[in-house]
């Protein structure tokens, strides 16, 4: 054997322990890669869940009300859930936190958070496809038109130290004011008459959720007809056509009006002339407060429509009066009279047939027992006894003429 034989292929050699390093290598980096987090959870399964939040309700809800909310977590993924804060933020200027089922482990502002879920409801981890539920209540103390609950899930942990997963969900509607509704009515049984009293009632009523803690009233009236005489409990205010109680709760000795009930106010007006049916007062609320200082809505005014007759002191229409039938009364028999009886008229025949009264009428206050003339004489158109005397003497003169006449002729 030479030499050149037996010296050893140091090239080859360095080939080959390059070649073993780099297959050293692969393999020690894929080790590692496979003992990743992410490479465990994809080997040992994968964390996965769901949330939602629920209003249970109406969307639309008023101040003072309380309302529930219902937090439903399920694990969608293939492994279970040894950890789960929850998250849930609301609205502290509309809501107000008032219990839930479980407790949550803080209260902050406008912030409930649970940190010992599942344990504390389960008693273990959340199983894949199990749901846990978070039950909330809260009370309405403002008003927004905005989404007012979210729940959300903070980080999760699975059972093999696997942590993310998440999501969150939100729910709420409309909040509105309370309600109060104001009435007005005339005292029962009295017809309002013109300078008489005439006496109104005046009624709130609180049909929201919150309790009242400041009612200001206000009653306009019209002047020409109605003059304001006096209030219980009488008003903080007094205008031309206008009476106003700047709040009547003090004045009737509350410090809240609560849901339900109601108060009322009796104002007494003193009628001044006849009205034939119209609305000339109304009361109405403005300024109303709950307990949580918001401004309600004013409520629609109440009119009462009212009709005034007219009293004794107002000056009443002429009415045109209407002839009442005369009784039939029967026509009366002439009777002979038996005073003021006239003397008959002495009349004198002339020659010339004109007539002189030779004596005039006389009226007698005495009774004369003398037979009377059959009918009493004309005055004006003559005597007819003196119609026959005439013709009598025109006979006569007619007579001796014609004896003449012949006699001439003779």
């Amino acid at each position: 054997m030479s030499d050149r034989q037996t010296q050893p292929n140091w090239p080859r050699s360095l080939v080959v322990a390059i070649a073993i390093a780099i297959l050293a290598l692969a393999l020690l980096y894929t080790l590692a890669l496979r003992d990743t987090p992410a490479a465990r959870a994809q080997a040992a399964g994968t964390l996965s869940m769901a949330i939602t939040k629920q209003l249970d309700g109406s969307p639309v809800v008023t101040v003072g009300q309380y309302i529930d909310f219902t937090i439903r977590i399920t694990n969608t993924g293939t492994i279970s859930i040894t950890k789960l804060p929850v998250i849930d933020n609301y609205d502290a200027q509309v809501l107000r936190f008032d219990q839930a089922s479980p407790p949550p482990s803080s209260i902050g502002n406008g912030q409930l958070t649970w940190t010992t879920l599942p344990t504390s409801t389960l008693g273990g981890p959340l199983q894949p496809g199990q749901t846990l539920t978070i039950k909330t209540r809260f009370r309405v103390i403002g008003i927004s038109a905005m989404t007012i609950n979210r729940a959300r899930i903070q980080d999760a942990i699975g059972q093999g130290g696997q942590s993310g997963g998440g999501g969150s969900d939100q729910s709420g509607g409309k909040t509105e004011g309370g309600r109060v509704v104001i009435e007005k009515g005339l005292a029962p049984g009295v017809t309002p008459q013109s300078g008489h009293p005439v006496t109104f009632t005046i009624t709130v009523r609180n049909e929201g959720a919150a309790d009242l803690i400041k009612v200001p009233i206000q009653d306009s009236y019209q002047a020409e007809y109605l003059l304001f005489w006096k209030a219980i409990p009488p008003p903080s205010q007094l205008a031309p056509g206008q009476v106003s109680w700047d709040d009547v709760l003090p004045q009737l000795g509350l410090t809240r009006l609560r849901p339900n009930e109601a108060i009322t106010i009796t104002a007494v007006f003193t009628a001044l002339k006849a009205l034939d049916a119209g609305a000339i007062n109304r009361a109405g609320a403005t300024g109303l407060r709950d307990e949580f200082q918001n401004e309600l809505p004013a409520p629609r005014q109440a009119e009462v429509p009212i009709t005034i007759i007219a009293g004794p002191s107002e000056a009443q229409p002429t009415a045109t009066a209407k002839p009442k039938p005369k009784p039939h009364q029967p026509t009366p028999t002439p009777e002979t009279p038996t005073a003021d009886i006239l003397t008959p008229t002495t009349i004198a025949i002339t020659t010339t047939a004109e007539l002189t009264a030779t004596a005039d009428m006389q009226v007698s206050s005495t009774p004369t027992p003398t037979i009377l003339p059959a009918s009493l004489p004309r005055t004006g158109t003559g005597s007819p006894n003196g119609v026959w005397l005439i013709a009598a003497l025109a006979l006569i003169l007619g007579g001796a003429l014609a004896l003449v006449y012949r006699r001439v002729l003779l």
